[in-house]
């Protein structure tokens, strides 16, 4: 995601140019990773679920115990004015809370307010060609973090997890790289979750091998559901993903996105299936519809 030009920033309850967006060096978000983000999609001025993800953002904060104290109005408020002042209505709004300045070392009970904040950017300008054409993935040799460690449920700032799998899969020219657990499983996506299509069985990786929550994973098994297939959410092997006939991705920024090759190996018969664009046009169809646009 690529900023505009003169872009406008939410810091702390005020938006201000980003040349005067300053974050302290003693920010724990700078110095340790310790802070939580939520992305959600804008279309027409609207966020799509946005209560999905303020649930979830709230779920990260409790998971490392930081106090925020905001409303949803308030933090839908503080993404669509940063969106506006940027002149944004179809864009992808981030949000950023971490635990604020504080003394160095570990101990968090020095730090006062949380530091907030919000920054409002385009969609990337080849989606549509994307979507057309699938995408390849690599499946990366770095794995995914121990919910037991550092719990991928919890939408933390410490990305270094992700950051090594981008840089890997960068190697090999892949649009994504897709982590395994520490059992051998499909985990999820660096910023998506992965679906697996054979005939009408889709199937996903379930919640306890150790992924995020996505919303636009949750909307897309809705969708699936009510157009009569079979969701299974479930433990996936490799195999299974080389062997699929359809393979895609979903996320906020991509919504349903589909794979034609993984590594070296084609997935069915390299173009978008008929299930992925299926799901794609519905998905799209139920965006527009409780958004009324």
């Amino acid at each position: 995601m690529k900023k505009n030009a003169n872009c406008k920033i939410w810091l702390n309850g005020r938006i201000v140019p980003d040349s005067k967006a300053k974050v302290s060096i003693w920010d724990r978000g700078f110095l340790y990773g310790d802070g939580v983000y939520e992305t959600v999609r804008v279309y027409n001025g609207r966020i799509f679920r946005s209560e999905g993800h303020w649930k979830r953002l709230r779920h990260s904060l409790a998971g490392l115990r930081i106090a925020y104290q905001a409303s949803d109005a308030q933090i839908t408020r503080a993404c669509l004015d940063t969106a506006r002042a940027n002149g944004i209505k179809e864009g992808l709004v981030r949000i950023t809370v971490t635990r604020g300045e504080g003394e160095v070392g570990y101990d968090p009970s020095t730090c006062g307010k949380p530091t907030v904040v919000v920054l409002a950017l385009p969609v990337r300008g080849d989606l549509t060609e994307l979507w057309r054409g699938g995408v390849k993935i690599a499946l990366v040799k770095v794995r995914r973090n121990h919910p037991g460690a550092l719990n991928p449920a919890i939408k933390h700032t410490n990305c270094l997890n992700g950051i090594l799998a981008k840089i890997e899969s960068l190697k090999s020219k892949a649009f994504e790289g897709v982590f395994l657990n520490l059992d051998g499983y499909l985990a999820e996506g660096t910023i998506s979750n992965i679906f697996v299509v054979k005939g009408s069985l889709v199937k996903t990786p379930a919640l306890d091998c150790g992924i995020l929550d996505g919303v636009t994973r949750g909307a897309t098994i809705e969708v699936a559901r009510k157009l009569g297939y079979t969701v299974n959410e479930t433990r996936i092997r490799p195999f299974e993903l080389y062997g699929a006939d359809e393979a895609f991705l979903t996320s906020t920024t991509m919504e349903v996105m589909p794979i034609v090759q993984v590594d070296r190996k084609k997935i069915g018969t390299g173009f978008p299936g008929r299930v992925t664009a299926h799901l794609q046009e519905h998905l799209k169809n139920l965006i527009r519809k409780e958004l009324k646009f």
